[in-house]
Parts: structure tokens; C-alpha cells; sequence
């Protein structure tokens, strides 16, 4: 079974347009950035168009994920399928055929752009992804520990993305799941790693290290007021020009 392109997270709410451009204007629309807390209040509106270009251009990079591997991190939690997985990784050439009721998996991403205006801190614009899949009649062929075939199987996806509380774009849509996944994936690995390419050998198991605390992904974003910076009231004493 041959899969299609990877459907990123972007390509499914923007379908064919530019992700940058299209988050600059829905940040425009719904004035986000004008609304925040924040010192953007008061720098020049040319400042702020270029902070809401450039937020877009930084979080559509932040969209770069695969759905397909959201559901795969879903799969390796459902336990008849990773029972599957781990028997059949432990008798090699054997196979299991696993019938799944119907269930949702959902998958919430937060992160956010550091805006720095003159090289100073001055705002973080914080994002939030939410997925849900909702998986039905689904037929899977486990074999070495690896789903190798889909029989059947749907999916109700829908996403949604928001800014400061704000709805930037959203959009539902029906999938056939042979579709969205990369063929054959791995499910069981010690513990969730990658995928391997089928009849690749497992590597051996190793002592995890500490799991470092956990972080929201960002990107760090410059904005030059240059207006702002020429016009600054001089400090008292402050020799002219």
C-alpha cells in the first residue's frame, strides 16, 4: 500500500495558499496583534504590518507538521493495537488483523512567536492548534510489529487554529485514512520511537536519559520601529546631536 504525500497541518487549513500571507491577514483581520497587552499598541501601524507579516511568515513554519504522524502517536496508546504490535514483534513472521470501535484522537499544540522590538523583549503572540480525528470501521493487518495494511478505516478530521484567543482559520473534512499515513509504520519501539522502514532491525534497548522538562516551540522575531527609535525623547543632559 502506497501512501500519499504527507498532509501537513498548514497545507490542510490553507490548502493552496501561502501560509505566511494568509496568517498575516487573518492577524490583520481580527487585529491580534492591536489587541494584545503589549507595547505594539504603541508603535507606528507601519511596525505593526510588518510584525503581522512577519509573525505569519514565523508560525506557518510552526505549522509544519504531519497528520498523519498524529495519528500514529495516537495509535501507539490504543491498547489492542499495541498488544498487536508487541506480540507480533516478539514472534517474528507472525500477523494479527485488529477491528477498532470507532475513536476520536485529538492533539492540542501550543506555541508561540517572541516578538523583540530595538533587541528588547517585548511580547509573545501565543498560538494554539487543536486536531481532532475521529476514526472509524477501522481494519488493520499487524505483522513484526508494524501496522503493514489498512483494509478499511475513516476519518472525520477537523482543525483549528486560534491566536491570543482570537480564531484564525479553521476547517472539517472527511478522509480516508490509507491516505494520510506513511506505509508501513512502526507502533512499538520502546516506547514510541519513529518509524523504521518494514524488515529494518530494531535497535537494542538502551536506558532512556532524563526527559528534559517540557517546552512550547517558538521562534524569536525581531521588529525594528524605526519611526520610534528617531523620534525617542532624549534623557536630560543628554548632549544634542
Amino acid at each position: 500500500m502506497t501512501a500519499a504525500q504527507p498532509l501537513t497541518a498548514s497545507a490542510f487549513l490553507f490548502e493552496d495558499r501561502d501560509t505566511g500571507q494568509a496568517l498575516a491577514q487573518a492577524l490583520d483581520e481580527q487585529g491580534v496583534l492591536g489587541a494584545t497587552d503589549t507595547g505594539l499598541k504603541l508603535v507606528t501601524q507601519a511596525a505593526r504590518k510588518a510584525a503581522e507579516d512577519q509573525v505569519g511568515v514565523v508560525a506557518g513554519g510552526l505549522l509544519d507538521l504531519d497528520l498523519g504522524d498524529l495519528v500514529i502517536a495516537g495509535w501507539r496508546k490504543h491498547g489492542e493495537l499495541t498488544a498487536a504490535a508487541e506480540h507480533t514483534a516478539a514472534n517474528p513472521g507472525t500477523s494479527e488483523v485488529v477491528k477498532l470501535a470507532t475513536h476520536r484522537i485529538r492533539s492540542v499544540h501550543r506555541p508561540y512567536v517572541e516578538l523583540l522590538l530595538n533587541g528588547a523583549h517585548l511580547a509573545n503572540v501565543d498560538f494554539e492548534l487543536e486536531v481532532e480525528f475521529v476514526v472509524t470501521a477501522l481494519v488493520a493487518t499487524v505483522r513484526d510489529g508494524h501496522i503493514v495494511s489498512l483494509h478499511t478505516g475513516e476519518c472525520d478530521l477537523v482543525a483549528t487554529l486560534a491566536a491570543e484567543g482570537f480564531r484564525l482559520a479553521s476547517r472539517r473534512t472527511h478522509l480516508e485514512l490509507p491516505l494520510m499515513v506513511r506505509w508501513p509504520l512502526l507502533l512499538h519501539l520502546g516506547g514510541g520511537a519513529d518509524p523504521l522502514p518494514y524488515g529494518a532491525k530494531s535497535p537494542p534497548a538502551q536506558r532512556p536519559p532524563p526527559a528534559p522538562a517540557p517546552a512550547r516551540r517558538r521562534r524569536g522575531l525581531r521588529i525594528h520601529d524605526e519611526h520610534r527609535r528617531r523620534h525617542q525623547p532624549k534623557s536630560p543632559g543628554t548632549p544634542a546631536d
